[in-house]
């Protein structure tokens, strides 16, 4: 059998849709709002303010496509919720020493001019706090800060900056010790193994049901017919 045969048997043997799972349900990019810099309190992170706003601005539009922010269930291209709408202007304001590294409040990103000093490299923080921008959550009555932060934490290093997983910087779960809901880059490779294992839809869908403030646990069940607690038992296993 020739390897064109082969193939087409192999296709022909997938269940009718199947091979959707494979594609990344990409939502239309929006344009970026203005990106404006505040350096009066660390005017010595001028350079850097430039590097992070123009990163930001080129950024915007990806991580828009990256969410379900248009408005439809990622799964189905059904109507569900309301399409994200952008603000105008996004900050970014600097400030000599905060504790974190940087965090999101509604429409401003506060940068530790200390942290950026020691690590001028780590412009990938500016992707992850722009996505909290984006996310944009409603209060939810559910536990859902570990998802958050991990839908974050997926945006930056398996979109932005994939190699990490696959360099010497690979996040490590430790079987005895691990959670889905430790987030960051735990639940984050947790995700990414469950979109490349099962359906590439599951981020932008768990997205889609955090924007409505709803339960997003039964999202697993419903995207990959298996539950946040199979899944993960199975992801440990493959760990090892």
């Amino acid at each position: 059998m020739s390897v064109l045969n082969a193939f087409l048997v192999t296709l022909a043997a997938l269940a009718p849709g199947e091979p959707s799972r494979y594609v990344y349900p990409l939502a239309p990019a929006l344009a970026s709002p203005i990106i404006s810099t505040d350096i009066a309190e660390f005017p010595a992170g001028k350079a850097w303010s430039i590097e992070a706003r123009d990163l930001a601005s080129r950024w915007f539009g990806t991580i828009t496509s990256l969410l379900a922010t248009d408005g439809r269930d990622p799964l189905t291209g059904k109507p569900k919720g309301k399409p994200y709408v952008a603000p105008k202007v996004i900050t970014l304001i600097f400030k000599p020493k905060i504790d974190p590294p940087a965090y999101a409040s509604g429409t401003a990103i506060t940068i530790n001019g200390e942290w950026i000093t020691a690590n001028p490299g780590d412009l990938g923080m500016v992707i992850h706090e722009l996505t909290h921008v984006i996310q944009a959550y409603p209060r939810n009555e559910h536990n859902t800060g570990w998802l958050v932060e991990g839908i974050a934490d997926y945006i930056r290093w398996w979109r932005y900056e994939p190699e990490l997983h696959a360099g010497r910087g690979r996040t490590k779960i430790d079987a005895q010790k691990s959670k889905y809901t430790d987030a960051y880059r735990t639940t984050a490779m947790w995700l990414a193994w469950i979109g490349k294992r099962y359906h590439m839809a599951i981020v932008p869908c768990l997205d889609r049901v955090l924007r409505d403030a709803e339960d997003p646990m039964p999202e697993f069940k419903r995207v990959t017919g298996k539950t946040a607690d199979e899944l993960w038992t199975e992801f440990v296993g493959e760990q090892a």
